[in-house]
């Protein structure tokens, strides 16, 4: 068995390199950490040294402070872009967000080193590391196993990264945080919601169960709407709105903020400068549009930067393909809404769920996935059962020919 070499120590940085038998191992560690840990790292862990014989090509380990080894990451089997990850984390630290960012440290390396997607395991009774994967973005596939996509990620605006499937705040009622919690408890990093969802209830309702927001999670809010229903675009009236938003969601800025309408009895000129300018004062980090055509997105894009359009796009309802096209040409983020409803009941989509084991929602979803990469859907419910189901469809995989005969 070759010795473990050091091929770089680099105390300030997060990450450390080796290499033993042409393979990199990576390695966690604090500024003030002596390199005795690496040298005898083969004496005291040769069970993983000796893992090599299994296809071991990485290593990941995670220490505290004081150097107390928190947990290790090994990735098995690159066969086909897929490795599995051997997981093994101390239950105290599960909790505390420091696992979940290394956990997806070490997707971003898995990535880097060209893999497409990761299974992971984890012992029935340990909530904890489950709770962990979950929060990192895997999806359970089994009472003990875990996937990961790892390109199922997009970075709105060229930095606000996110889950690719999301979470519609709309259906939720003042008594469902519960829902929204377990949604962010399953990974989801993109919620949305409204104004109009319960004039800013629905808002409230985020902030009372999610605040303090974790760093990862994205809630983007619409401005644009007054009641009882009407559309309202005027400058004075986006501006009252976002202020009132920020408010409710206990917010210092709106990282995302959308325009729910354009409205048709103000120039979009005035309306989209006057995200522009909240923007400029620091209360807007990206802007979005909803229900916009191509040449209203294109006129919008000449006066600001446009992050996001949320339009209706479905399986069966394309209306709006022209604007997913001309999304995906700019790198724009699309969300979907109403992403689910009209397909679960047409036969060639509950024909293909058979063959895939999923539901006829979890197809839909899944087929959505495969259509864009800038497509980000947000399918919303009011039950954790229905949120499961949903959540799940991320770790559905459709074949070529089962694309075609959706298309």
């Amino acid at each position: 068995m070759p010795e473990l070499q050091l091929l770089r120590a680099d105390h300030a940085g997060p990450l450390l390199a080796f290499e033993t038998d042409n393979r990199a191992f990576f390695a966690r560690t604090v500024e003030d950490r002596g390199d005795d840990y690496f040298t005898t790292f083969p004496d005291h862990h040769q069970g993983v040294l000796d893992d090599q014989e299994k296809g071991v090509l990485r290593f990941h380990v995670l220490v505290a402070d004081d150097g107390e080894i928190l947990g290790r990451f090994n990735l098995y089997d690159l066969d086909g872009g897929t490795a599995e990850v051997g997981f093994r984390l101390a239950e105290k630290m599960t909790g505390r967000g420091v696992a979940t960012q290394a956990v997806r440290d070490l997707c971003d390396l898995a990535k880097g080193y060209g893999l497409n997607s990761l299974r992971a395991g984890a012992d029935v009774g340990n909530r904890g590391s489950r709770g962990v994967l979950r929060r990192a973005g895997f999806v359970q596939t089994g009472e003990t196993s875990f996937w990961r996509d790892l390109h199922d990620e997009f970075l709105i605006g060229g930095e606000l990264r996110v889950r690719r499937l999301g979470f519609g705040a709309m259906h939720l009622s003042p008594g469902d945080g519960e829902v929204a919690r377990r949604a962010v408890d399953l990974g989801v990093t993109l919620i949305d919601t409204a104004y109009l969802y319960g004039w800013g209830a629905n808002e409230e309702l985020l902030a009372r169960t999610l605040w303090p927001y974790r760093r990862e999670v994205l809630v983007t809010t619409k401005v644009g709407v007054a009641r009882p229903g009407r559309l309202d675009g005027r400058p004075e009236v986006l501006r009252a709105q976002v202020d009132a938003a920020l408010e409710r969601l206990r917010m210092d800025r709106l990282d995302l903020l959308q325009l729910h309408r354009v409205d048709p009895e103000v120039p979009l000129a005035d309306q989209v400068g006057a995200l522009r300018d909240l923007r400029d004062q620091g209360k807007i980090g990206h802007i979005g549009l909803s229900e916009v055509t191509v040449d209203q997105l294109a006129e919008a894009r000449g006066i600001v930067e446009v992050a996001s359009v949320q339009n209706r796009y479905n399986l069966l309802d394309r209306e709006h393909e022209p604007v997913l096209e001309a999304c995906e040409a700019a790198g724009i983020a699309f969300l979907p809404w109403r992403p689910v409803l009209p397909g679960v009941a047409d036969p060639a989509v509950a024909e293909i769920a058979a063959e895939t084991g999923a539901t006829p929602a979890q197809t839909s979803l899944a087929w959505l996935l495969a259509r864009s990469p800038v497509i980000l859907p947000i399918p919303g419910t009011s039950t954790i059962a229905h949120l499961e189901e949903n959540v799940a469809a991320g770790a559905v995989r459709l074949a070529r020919s089962q694309r075609d005969r959706l298309g």
